[in-house]
C-alpha cells in the first residue's frame, strides 16, 4: 500500500571497490535529501560495513560478491549489505580497539556502534545457505516536522471532543491509503506521544507495516466518512498467532461499541487466516486493561518486562505511577482448540511450564532431555535492536549451542554498545537444543520469562530477559491471581540471575 524505491548494487569483495559502494550510498544519501554530516556519517558506516565484509567473510583469497541494497521508502532509507560467506564467527566478534589504520579490522559489534552516531535500526540477521545480511535503517527529514504536524492538527480537534460526534453507524473495514493521517491524529488524541509503537504516528510507517504484510490494520468509519476507530492483527514473522494490538477510538466516538466491532472483525479475519490464536498484551500499570484483555478471552503466559521507555499514558490516569521502564502482561486466546504441545523444558522450570500451560488450556508433552546431536544445518538467530524502545531481540529459529558465543557477543554488545536497557532472548521450545542454551542464557545473567505461544515457526518460544536499568517488580500492578504467581516466580528468578552475575 505504500510505494519505495529500490536499488542493487553487487560487486565482488574487494576493498579497492570501497569507493563505487560509498558512491551508491552517497548517491541514495543525496536522493532522499540528507545533509552533509548525515552522508559522510552513512559513507563512514558503508566503509565499516563493506571492508569488515572483505575481510571475514571470504577468507584465503575465496572469491565472492557483497550485494548492496537500498530501498528508498516514503520516511527511511533502508541499507541492507549481504554476503555468502562465513556465518558470524565469535572469534571475530571479540571488542577490540580501532586500529588507526585506513582499514580498521574488525571491531565487535560492528552494526550497533553504527546505531548512536548513524542511523535509528540495525538488525543482522543469519539466512542460512543465504549468507547474512547488516540492514541499517536511518529515518529521512521531516519525519520529526511531520510528526509534529499531526500533533498540531490534533491540537485542533481537541477543541472539538468535548462536544460528541452526531449518532451514526459504523462499518468496520482493511484500512485505505487515505485514512493513515485519521488514525495517526486518533493515536495522538487518545495516548498523546506515549504508544510504543512510533510508526503509528507516522501514515508512511502505518502503511509501511501493511504493505509488507505486517500489520492487518481495520478500522471504523462512521457515515460521515470519518475514521473512528482502529484495530489491527501485528504478525512480523510467518507464524500461526498474530498480536492483537493498536487499539484505539476517537474520544468524540467514544461509548458506542466501536471497539467490540473492531474485535470482532479481526476475530474473522484471524480465523480466516487460520491462526491458532491471538497474543494481547495489556500494561501492567493498568489492571483494567488487563481484566479487558482476559474477560475477552486472554490468559497469562508471560512478562515482557521493562518492554518501553517509561511513559505517561494519556487518559490512563496514571501520571503518579513510578518512573521506570514500562511492562506488559503477555496473553494468549485461542480461537481453534489448542494442539498438543511438544516441548524440551528445563528441569528446573517444568512445574512453572506446566502451570502456564494449564492455565491457557492447552494439552502439553515435556519432552525427556536428551543430548542435542550436531545437526547438519548450523544454527540460524537473529538479532535486532529498537532505538527508541532501547530494547534488542535475539531471537533463535534453529537452536545450536555451539553458536552460543555468538548469542552472548550479540546480546553484550547490545548492552554495552548499543545502549539496550532490556535484552530479550527467545528460543524455539520444540528443539531439543533449547534446555542447553537456556542454561547457558541463566548462567549469564538472563531470567525466565514466561512461554510465548506458538511465536516459533514450529511451535512455542520460552521466552528470557536480561535487564541493563533499574527495574522493581513490586510497582506491577497485576490482575489475576495466576499473574501474582507468575510475577512472583519470576522475581525468584531475577534473584537468581542477580546472584550469578553479583
Amino acid at each position: 500500500m505504500s510505494n519505495s524505491l529500490q536499488t542493487q548494487l553487487r560487486v565482488p569483495a574487494q576493498g579497492r571497490l570501497l569507493a563505487l559502494v560509498q558512491g551508491h550510498v552517497r548517491q541514495l544519501a543525496e536522493t532522499v535529501g540528507l545533509a552533509g554530516r548525515e552522508i559522510a556519517a552513512l559513507e563512514l558506516a558503508t566503509e565499516e560495513a563493506f571492508l569488515n565484509i572483505c575481510d571475514h567473510a571470504y577468507p584465503d583469497g575465496t572469491r565472492g560478491d557483497v550485494l548492496i541494497g537500498g530501498e528508498i521508502r516514503e520516511s527511511e532509507l533502508v541499507l541492507d549489505f549481504q554476503d555468502e560467506g562465513l556465518p558470524f564467527d565469535p572469534s571475530i566478534l571479540k571488542t577490540t580497539e580501532p586500529e588507526p589504520a585506513v582499514d580498521p579490522g574488525w571491531t565487535g559489534g560492528l552494526g550497533l556502534k553504527l546505531i548512536r552516531h548513524v542511523v535509528d535500526e540495525v538488525s543482522w540477521i543469519n539466512h542460512g545457505r543465504q549468507g547474512k545480511s547488516l540492514r541499517l535503517v536511518k529515518r529521512l527529514p521531516g519525519v520529526d516536522a511531520l510528526a509534529a504536524s499531526g500533533m498540531t492538527q490534533a491540537r485542533s480537534m481537541v477543541r472539538e471532543e468535548v462536544a460528541q460526534a452526531p449518532m451514526q453507524r459504523y462499518k468496520t473495514r482493511a484500512i485505505q491509503p487515505g485514512e493513515a493521517m485519521q488514525v495517526a491524529r486518533i493515536f495522538w488524541l487518545a495516548y498523546g506521544y506515549s504508544y510504543k509503537n512510533e510508526a503509528f504516528y507516522r501514515p508512511e510507517g502505518m502503511l509501511h507495516l501493511v504493505g509488507t504484510g505486517k500489520l492487518i490494520s481495520f478500522v471504523a468509519v462512521g457515515e460521515d466518512g470519518e475514521v473512528a476507530g482502529h484495530a489491527g492483527l501485528l504478525r512480523p514473522e510467518p507464524v500461526p498467532m498474530a498480536e492483537l494490538a493498536l487499539l484505539v477510538v476517537s474520544p468524540a466516538h467514544r461509548g458506542r461499541k466501536i471497539m467490540e466491532s473492531l474485535f470482532e472483525s479481526l476475530l474473522g479475519k484471524a480465523r480466516e487466516m487460520g491462526l491458532f490464536g491471538l497474543a494481547l498484551n495489556p500494561v501492567t500499570s493498568h489492571p483494567i486493561s488487563q481484566r479487558q484483555s482476559m474477560e475477552a478471552g486472554g490468559r497469562p503466559c508471560g512478562l515482557d518486562l521493562a518492554a518501553c521507555p517509561p511513559r505517561q499514558f494519556k487518559g490512563l490516569g496514571l501520571d503518579e505511577k513510578p518512573e521506570q521502564r514500562e511492562s506488559y502482561l503477555h496473553c494468549f486466546m485461542y480461537l481453534t482448540s489448542p494442539p498438543l504441545a511438544r516441548v524440551h523444558v528445563p528441569v528446573r522450570h517444568r512445574e512453572m511450564v506446566e502451570r502456564i500451560y494449564a492455565n491457557i488450556g492447552r494439552p502439553f508433552e515435556i519432552l525427556p532431555l536428551a543430548s542435542p546431536q550436531p545437526g547438519d544445518m548450523p544454527g540460524d538467530y537473529s538479532v535486532s535492536f529498537d532505538m527508541g524502545l532501547k530494547k534488542g531481540v535475539i531471537r533463535v529459529r534453529r537452536a545450536d549451542p555451539r553458536q552460543w558465543p555468538e548469542v552472548q557477543r550479540a546480546a553484550i554488545d547490545l548492552v554495552e554498545i548499543a545502549g539496550a536497557e532490556k535484552v530479550d532472548i527467545d528460543l524455539p521450545l520444540a528443539q531439543a537444543a533449547t534446555p542447553d542454551l537456556c542454561g547457558r542464557a541463566e548462567e549469564a545473567g538472563f531470567f525466565f520469562a514466561g512461554i510465548w505461544p506458538h511465536a516459533a515457526e514450529d511451535g512455542d518460544m520460552l521466552r528470557l530477559t536480561r535487564l541493563a536499568a533499574p527495574f522493581d517488580l513490586g510497582h506491577l500492578r497485576l490482575y489475576s491471581d495466576f499473574a501474582h504467581a507468575l510475577s512472583d516466580y519470576v522475581r525468584g528468578e531475577m534473584e537468581r540471575a542477580a546472584q550469578r552475575t553479583g
